[in-house]
């Protein structure tokens, strides 16, 4: 069952040699099945916990289908080179059939989601810091999981609607000749708003602290843990909005050496491969780019980032609410515990 095209052979030959991508792969599926654990322990047993107003909660849960998605996808992906690579009689018929690749465009396309989901989160916060009504908050936010949807659909569309799906290949990749030029676009168009999610959170976290210390001299209780409550919802999230700025900005570096086209972007993770490109074979250049894969370890670490800092704020705010009320033991005392009551 040896492929026709003597090329795609000994690329395959060679892909089948190559224990360190065979050894990437199966530790991309197992943190896939570690990151879906993650989501579905968190969802269940800790996200109804957290102080996040119930609209904000809608884009955690989007935010988790997408990741769910993404590490089933990659399950598959990875799963189905391997499985062709075990089964194979020769090593040229470890050749998987382009049918497969279909999960690793949606790999790709899913990327772009994330992005939308962030904005969606930081204009929540945005709009309680200041005292937008409810109905603005539910709109921008059943908007930006509706637009992430809409963007992925026509994105992948776009970009994969030539590829072909008949015939067999040594690798499945989300770079394609046809995609190249969308890809690129879509890398550029999606920095600018994740830079801006972490910038906004930075100044609406230091703003709403500020004004949490004039809301104090105001005695006004209920506003003082309205803005307490924004910045325990912007504590539990802001690190992951961070991560994934800095995921997308490792995918950039202008590169004018090493005998590449000038100011293209390319992963900094492939800054080494990609200056002994000259004497790299092509095996082994691909399995750079699967280790700068990085959107897999984004996945694992949102959700656990979020578990942390979830049981870490629980924790927090009760001791800190019990602080309260050990201060004063007054008729007060039923006011604070019902502030308790919300806390939890």
């Amino acid at each position: 069952m040896a492929s026709s095209n003597g090329s795609d052979c000994a690329f395959a030959e060679e892909l089948y040699d190559i224990i360190p991508l065979q050894v990437v792969q199966w530790m991309y599926i197992f943190t896939s099945i570690l990151s879906i654990t993650l989501v579905f322990y968190t969802a269940r047993n800790y996200l109804h916990r957290t102080i996040f107003e119930n609209v904000t909660k809608e884009l955690i849960v989007a935010l988790y289908v997408y990741i769910t998605i993404f590490s089933i996808c990659l399950i598959f992906a990875q799963g189905s080179q391997l499985a062709y690579r075990y089964l194979a009689t020769q090593k040229c018929d470890a050749q998987v059939p382009k049918v497969w690749c279909i999960f690793r465009y949606i790999l790709t396309v899913l990327t772009s989601t994330f992005i939308f989901i962030h904005t969606g989160i930081t204009l929540q916060f945005l709009f309680a810091s200041f005292h937008f009504r409810s109905r603005a908050e539910k709109i921008a936010a059943r908007l930006s999981i509706v637009i992430s949807l809409v963007y992925a659909l026509l994105f992948a569309v776009v970009a994969y609607y030539k590829e072909s799906v008949e015939g067999r290949t040594p690798y499945c990749s989300g770079w394609t000749a046809n995609s190249e030029g969308i890809l690129m676009f879509n890398l550029y168009f999606s920095l600018v708003p994740d830079i801006l999610n972490t910038l906004v959170s930075l100044f609406l976290w230091k703003y709403n602290e500020g004004k949490m210390i004039e809301d104090r001299n105001s005695f006004d209780l209920s506003l003082s843990f309205h803005r307490r409550q924004i910045l325990y919802a912007m504590e539990q999230f802001l690190p992951v909005t961070a991560l994934h700025a800095l995921f997308y900005l490792v995918f950039f570096r202008e590169k004018k050496t090493f005998h590449s086209e000038p100011n293209k972007p390319v992963s900094v993770t492939n800054i080494f491969s990609q200056s002994i490109k000259s004497s790299m074979s092509s095996g082994w250049y691909l399995t750079t780019s699967v280790i700068a894969n990085i959107t897999p370890h984004y996945c694992f670490l949102c959700p656990l980032i979020f578990l942390i800092l979830i049981r870490r704020g629980h924790f927090k705010r009760v001791s800190h609410v019990r602080n309260m009320i050990n201060q004063e033991r007054n008729p007060n005392e039923l006011y604070f515990s019902a502030l308790k009551g919300q806390w939890h």
